[in-house]
C-alpha cells in the first residue's frame, strides 16, 4: 500500500499543508485515524487521499459546514449511510485510477524529463573534460619538448664556449717566464 507525505497530499489536493493539517485534525476529532511514523507524523494512504477528496467535494457542495463534512467522511469511511449528502461516489480502485494515477504519472514523466536533461548535461560535461584533458596533455608534451630543446641548446652553447676558450688558450703566445733580473732591467 502506498504511503504519502503531507506535502504529496497537499500538492495533489492543491491546498496548503496548513489546510491539510486542519482537515486532518477535524477528521481525527470525528474519529477518523491516520497512520503515523515513529516521530508521530501523519503519513497518508490511498484511503486517506480518497477521504480528503470526499471532504473537499462535500465542502465545495456548500450544503454543509466543514465539521459536518468531516463527520460525513468519517461515516463514509466506516460504511455508514450518508445519503443526505449528494456526492459522486466511486470505489477506492476507481478513485485511485482516476485521481491519483494520472498525477503520479505526470510526476514520473516530469522526473524522467529532468533525469534525461541531467544525463545530457553530465555527458556534455564529461566530453568537455575529455577535450580539456587532451588539450592539457598536448600542452604538456609541447612544454617538455621545449624544455628538452632548451637543454640541448644550452649544452651546445656551453660546449661551444668551452671550445672557444680552449682555442684562445692554444692561440695565445706563450710567454716565457723571465727571470727577476731580466724583468727588472726590462730587456
Amino acid at each position: 500500500m502506498a504511503s504519502y507525505s503531507p506535502s504529496d497530499i497537499s500538492a495533489l489536493l492543491q491546498v496548503k499543508e496548513s489546510t491539510l493539517r486542519k482537515y486532518s485534525l477535524l477528521l481525527e476529532e470525528c474519529g477518523y485515524t491516520f497512520d503515523r511514523n515513529d516521530q508521530k507524523q501523519r503519513w497518508y494512504s490511498d484511503k486517506d487521499v480518497i477521504a480528503f477528496q470526499k471532504l473537499v467535494t462535500f465542502k465545495q457542495n456548500g450544503d454543509m459546514n466543514l465539521k459536518a463534512c468531516a463527520e460525513a467522511v468519517y461515516l463514509w469511511s466506516k460504511g455508514g449511510d450518508i445519503t443526505e449528502v449528494s456526492t459522486d461516489t466511486h470505489n477506492a480502485t476507481e478513485r485511485h485510477n482516476s485521481d491519483i494515477a494520472p498525477v503520479i504519472y505526470q510526476e514520473m514523466v516530469g522526473m524522467r524529463g529532468l533525469i534525461e536533461e541531467q544525463r545530457e548535461l553530465i555527458q556534455s560535461l564529461y566530453e568537455q573534460l575529455e577535450r580539456q584533458d587532451a588539450s592539457q596533455k598536448e600542452r604538456d608534451r609541447m612544454l617538455l619538448n621545449s624544455i628538452e630543446q632548451l637543454k640541448t641548446d644550452f649544452q651546445q652553447q656551453r660546449d661551444e664556449n668551452k671550445a672557444i676558450e680552449e682555442q684562445k688558450m692554444l692561440q695565445a703566445p706563450q710567454e716565457e717566464k723571465r727571470s727577476f733580473w731580466s724583468r727588472l732591467l726590462k730587456r
